[in-house]
């Protein structure tokens, strides 16, 4: 029997419950405020701005930068 790997995405998990919270108040479930569902949303959306500049810089650290590809 093979081992299978179990890997979460922090991303999808983050996403996922922020449309949870979102269907959750349209259907009245929760009475957490519009203004609440969106900060949480922005702060996603800062989250993921902020990383993939962070590994845009680090890629190009790493490598020297683009020099036209490998010949």
């Amino acid at each position: 029997m093979k081992n299978k790997e179990i890997s979460l995405d922090t991303f999808s998990i983050l996403s996922n419950a922020g449309w949870l919270l979102v269907i959750m108040r349209i259907a009245n479930i929760i009475s957490t405020p519009w203004d609440a569902i969106l900060a949480y949303w922005l702060a996603l959306l800062g989250i993921s701005v902020v990383l993939g500049i962070l590994t845009a810089l680090i890629g190009m650290w790493a490598k020297g930068g683009d020099k036209g590809g490998e010949k």
